[in-house]
């Protein structure tokens, strides 16, 4: 009796600790703000809570041939600066955001996944 007691707080605990964790999301610009960014080749996301400075380092090594990353870590703002501002590139942008640990994207309050966002905004 006592392990079923325990197999089943166990389990309660385990699904509610896992409940907890949410989508790991990135703040983009607005709309306007995105159509502007393609034009300029500068695009600004607030990447989520617990990204180092190291992280963003470690990750953006990757894809110098395609943007600069710069990043601030007071207030999580990554700025990316386009080397080449085309279509290719701009999608570049969306594994440097998973790498990152993005799975949803925040644009003035619409929450669309990585790949969504690109064919939505960036492409």
């Amino acid at each position: 009796m006592k392990r079923l007691i325990f197999s089943i707080f166990f389990v309660g605990f385990s699904l509610l600790s896992f409940g907890q964790q949410g989508p790991k999301e990135a703040v983009s610009q607005s709309k306007v703000e995105l159509v502007q960014a393609k034009n300029d080749g500068v695009f600004n996301f607030v990447l989520p809570e617990g990204t180092t400075p190291d992280k963003v380092a470690e990750n953006s090594k990757y894809y110098t041939l395609y943007f600069k990353v710069n990043y601030n870590a007071d207030t999580r703002q990554a700025s990316v600066v386009m080397v080449t501002n085309d279509e290719k590139s701009r999608h570049v942008i969306c594994r440097f955001l998973v790498a990152s640990g993005v799975d949803k994207v925040n644009t003035e309050g619409k929450l669309v996944n990585v790949e969504e966002f690109f064919q939505t905004y960036l492409k």
